[in-house]
């Protein structure tokens, strides 16, 4: 589906607090809704944090819908339950599996055309008056407050028309055959006492997490105060939304109708000197590198940024991802991979993050001639293209676009990612980076042990690129 509309607000949410802190604003500051949809919802601080704010929001009479994806649900449909027994807070589940106990992880192996198609959309509504979307799920690892990895990433703050149609497509979803009330999944029986056992260690568990160093720190941040004056320095321009249908979950043939790809991809081409692209998981396939090739032809200079095989979370996608390196080098494509040990990133962190925290991309944006920014939750790999479901927003904000451009600089700078060529005398790959001031240059993958490249090598074997 695609709506494009006049004149709405915009607000790059890219430091990693701030994204945290809008969450929480948006919510202590509805007054009627609240529709929450995500492909990944922690049970960790962060997510604890946020639900505090939500059953608040709850108490004040806001109707709460949450839908969450069932890929990360394992062992927790009873606290699902006992949460959506609030008279204002609705649960359900996409497209869950049917078994809720020890086979589930079988289910995944026998029934994966099915269980291996993800609701991936990030979304969160307040009154259809705000929304953030783009790629951050809710956790700690999306917001800086984890402390052994935490990810770049990237989201929007709308206000405006554009909200509405954001909203629609979360209705689609809630109102799909496929999202099912946690309590049709749920088989615990709760009591009275259940309630009150929960909700007295949900307050509990609240206190201790709003007390220690990080979250003591996001309690009068300058984004806060900005957001609660009516302060923020949004860009106004217009929009197009796109997103993929529920149906694409449950169709026996990927129709067109159903994806937002075959819509976006006359946009991408509309493109007249630049595309900057960041994107974690890149498998681009054959057709992907012949688009490439094709733009580059037509005088289209295309720089991507994604995960060195030291920062990605993902290995299985690196693998798939570095059999197109040399063919993506060859006809033109500028290559960035981001380092483990991104110094930006470190920078924000503070005191409360250790010091060996890694750094991995996450963000999914796109910047086109400095002129319009495409950001959601779609990568660019055969996953989001043919099983998940998807949510993009293209901008049509200079003034936005810049300012992801130099976003974008700044993460594949040298001191933050390795630049990637080719040795012309030995035809292998080469990495160049800075470090303490000093340029320094690899001939095999950076900061990856000799077992952990001959895995990848392992894995790039396989054939499960249709499944990256």
């Amino acid at each position: 589906m695609r709506t494009r509309v006049q004149q709405s607000g915009f607000y790059l949410l890219s430091d990693n607090r701030d994204a945290l802190i809008a969450r929480r604003e948006l919510t202590e500051h509805a007054r009627t809704t609240l529709d929450i949809q995500y492909y990944i919802f922690h049970n960790d601080a962060s997510g604890h944090y946020l639900a505090h704010y939500i059953l608040q929001a709850a108490e004040r009479k806001v109707k709460v819908r949450i839908l969450v994806d069932d890929i990360n649900m394992a062992g927790r449909d009873s606290a699902m339950k006992l949460f959506s027994q609030h008279p204002n807070i609705s649960i359900k589940i996409f497209n869950p599996l049917l078994n809720r106990g020890f086979f589930r992880q079988l289910e995944f192996i026998i029934n994966l055309r099915r269980a291996g198609k993800r609701m991936h959309n990030k979304v969160f509504i307040s009154d259809n008056e705000e929304a953030i979307i783009g790629g951050r799920n809710i956790g700690d690892e999306y917001f800086d407050a984890r402390h052994t990895m935490n990810f770049v990433d990237l989201d929007v703050l709308c206000t405006g028309a554009i909200t509405q149609h954001i909203a629609q497509s979360f209705n689609d979803y809630w109102n799909s055959q496929l999202a099912i009330p946690i309590e049709k999944i749920s088989r615990i029986k709760i009591l009275r006492h259940h309630l009150l056992t929960f909700k007295n260690k949900f307050k509990d568990k609240w206190r201790k997490i709003k007390n220690t160093d990080y979250f003591k720190t996001i309690d009068n941040t300058v984004f806060s105060h900005q957001y609660r004056h009516n302060q923020l320095d949004y860009s106004w321009a217009t929009a197009s939304f796109f997103y993929d249908r529920p149906e694409k979950i449950t169709a026996s043939k990927i129709l067109i109708r159903t994806r937002m790809g075959q819509q976006l991809l006359p946009c991408f081409e509309q493109a007249q000197s630049e595309l900057l692209i960041a994107t974690p998981y890149f498998v681009p396939g054959k057709s992907g590198v012949a688009w490439f090739h094709k733009m580059i032809k037509k005088g289209i200079a295309i720089h991507v940024l994604t995960n060195s095989l030291a920062a990605t979370d993902v290995k299985a996608v690196h693998a798939g991802y570095k059999k197109y390196r040399p063919a993506l080098l060859a006809i033109g494509v500028k290559l960035y991979e981001l380092k483990a040990t991104a110094l930006f990133l470190k920078s924000k962190t503070r005191r409360f993050v250790e010091s060996h925290s890694r750094a991995s991309l996450h963000a999914k944006y796109m910047v086109m001639d400095k002129t319009k920014l495409f950001v959601g939750s779609a990568n660019l790999d055969p996953r989001s293209e043919l099983l998940n479901t998807e949510v993009e927003m293209v901008i049509h904000s200079p003034m936005l676009a810049q300012q992801a451009a130099k976003l974008f600089d700044k993460t594949r700078s040298a001191d933050n990612s390795y630049a990637l060529t080719i040795n012309p005398a030995s035809k292998k790959l080469n990495w160049s980076t800075r470090l303490d001031q000093h340029p320094v240059y690899y001939n095999h993958e950076p900061n990856a042990g000799l077992l952990t490249r001959l895995g990848i090598f392992l894995l790039s074997l396989l054939p499960i690129e249709s499944l990256l």
